[in-house]
């Protein structure tokens, strides 16, 4: 793992591909992708992650399939579980904790999404961190139907991903911008760890308010 790392930050492809850690890669970035999208105590770096992704396929590092189709049903099914902890969770202790961790305005905004949108309310809520978990989970405590739900998750994930996998191959690939490519990389990682750093932080923080409260 470190050795993937390192050669991720050092921008070294070809050993990369020499130790055969592009499988490696890509599970790690679909087990990252599930755990965000299904569980909304684990704030992890989605986004920042899938456009890693799509540069990496601009530079010719991964195949299109990694974010046309394994991310996407990566992050599909962290939806899906989600959808199911709102059916199980509904009503219990441990909903009014999930409430208390995360950010004030995430459950009323998912909660507007979805009475304004009803399944369409994924595709949006798919671009806004948090809000993307709290969404399937309120579909699963308002027991909406799980085909709707299966549906609107995997097309929303797969429009999620293609759109932001596009755009970081994109500026990857043009010209003025793939010469400072070493500094958008490390850029995208250090903001990925950062990301996740602050938002564990914040849940820390907003949890011993509340108690002491």
């Amino acid at each position: 793992m470190h050795d993937m790392l390192m050669a991720i930050w050092q921008q070294n492809y070809d050993h990369l591909i020499h130790m055969q850690a592009i499988g490696p890669l890509v599970v790690c970035l679909m087990v990252i992708l599930f755990l965000e999208s299904s569980f909304v105590f684990l704030p992890l770096p989605g986004d920042s992650l899938v456009l890693l992704a799509g540069g990496m396929t601009g530079l010719g590092v991964m195949g299109p399939e990694v974010a046309l189709l394994y991310l996407p049903v990566a992050a599909g099914l962290g939806s899906v579980i989600a959808y199911w902890q709102g059916r199980a969770l509904h009503g219990t202790s441990f909903m009014a904790f999930i409430e208390r961790a995360i950010p004030d305005e995430s459950l009323p905004r998912a909660s507007r999404l979805l009475n304004r949108y009803g399944f369409l309310a994924m595709f949006s809520s798919r671009f806004i961190p948090f809000v993307r978990v709290l969404t399937p989970m309120l579909m699963g405590i308002s027991r909406l139907r799980l085909g709707g739900v299966m549906l609107s998750s995997f097309a929303s994930a797969f429009l999620w991903s293609m759109m932001l996998a596009l755009f970081g191959r994109a500026v990857m690939t043009i010209p003025a911008v793939a010469a400072h490519q070493h500094m958008l990389t490390k850029g995208l990682l250090i903001c990925s760890l950062t990301l996740f750093i602050a938002a564990m932080v914040a849940i820390g923080v907003r949890l011993l308010r509340r108690r002491y409260s």
